[in-house]
């Protein structure tokens, strides 16, 4: 189990030179939208008024690929990204990267016994590991700090949100990477941002008025599961907030990419280990029950 996680954190930490640069791209070739947006493979609407700005797929691998260097790979699968209205792709700002990912209804009763500070302490301890790799490879070692926010879980809401600080050493600020899932009856949307530390109070308060602003449709809201027909996740809250949702990590990972100078983002690698990883995680986050998740 411990080598899997080490694996698992060798590609989320990827080895890279640190001087790469985004490749370029025109911000004035978007084409963002205001107000309420459908996101149709979720079942789910978002409603963005005047204060933010949707980039449409088409948009996104546009700032994925041309504007913030990342491989096509790294677009797929991306519904889009939201921005502040008064901030542009080729600004320092942030975005939250929009993905959905089918896994199942995702069970909460795990939640609040969730040991969350030996998730990062096993996290901190095999990064530390990691690092004589980066080392001989001439690369920049990098630190887990903590929780910049530990994993909240919000019952009414059906929201799950967490953020870390991570410390590379090359000179740079700390890069915050914040992570926000939103739960519905089949899957869970992915909003995540990647910045630094000085934005952690704006990101912050970005994801959680997005996550007011964002909802399921009746019929595909968290509280209409169907226990007797609905698919259950293969890990509750929990295990989702140690996986990161398989696709959602790579997609976020890409931006993270960019924003620490690296040149490669994790790619398709990080997919099949992150499905890989799924069994072990519910063994250890597996519901309180102790019935292994099914499909009814």
């Amino acid at each position: 189990m411990r080598r899997l996680i080490i694996a698992f954190l060798a590609l989320v930490l990827i080895i890279a030179p640190a001087n790469a640069q985004p490749s370029g791209g025109d911000a004035s070739s978007l084409s963002p939208e205001t107000g309420r947006i459908a996101l149709t493979e979720a079942d789910a609407v978002i409603d963005l008024g005047s204060d933010y700005r949707f980039y449409g797929p088409s948009d996104a691998h546009n700032i994925l690929v041309n504007m913030w260097g990342n491989p096509p790979s790294e677009a797929e699968g991306v519904l889009g990204i939201i921005m502040p209205a008064n901030a542009t792709p080729d600004q320092r700002s942030w975005g939250a990267i929009i993905t959905w990912e089918p896994i199942g209804w995702v069970a909460s009763d795990d939640a609040r016994g969730a040991d969350y500070d030996g998730l990062l302490a096993q996290m901190q301890a095999d990064t530390r590991e990691l690092n004589a790799q980066r080392r001989a490879n001439g690369f920049a070692q990098v630190q887990v700090m903590g929780w910049a926010q530990e994993p909240q879980h919000d019952s009414v809401a059906n929201t799950v949100s967490w953020a870390r600080e991570l410390r590379f050493f090359d000179g740079g600020q700390h890069t915050l990477h914040y992570d926000l899932r939103l739960l519905g009856r089949y899957g869970v949307l992915s909003m995540n941002a990647v910045g630094e530390m000085d934005q952690l109070a704006e990101i912050r308060a970005g994801a959680i008025a997005l996550s007011r602003r964002a909802s399921f449709n009746p019929g595909a809201r968290y509280t209409d599961f169907d226990e007797n027909r609905d698919m259950v996740a293969g890990y509750g809250v929990a295990g989702l907030v140690a996986t990161g949702a398989g696709v959602a990590v790579a997609k976020n990972v890409g931006v993270l990419a960019l924003l620490l100078k690296l040149a490669q983002p994790i790619g398709i690698a990080l997919l099949v280990l992150a499905a890989a990883l799924v069994t072990p995680f519910r063994k250890l986050f597996r519901r309180k029950t102790g019935q292994a998740p099914a499909t009814r």
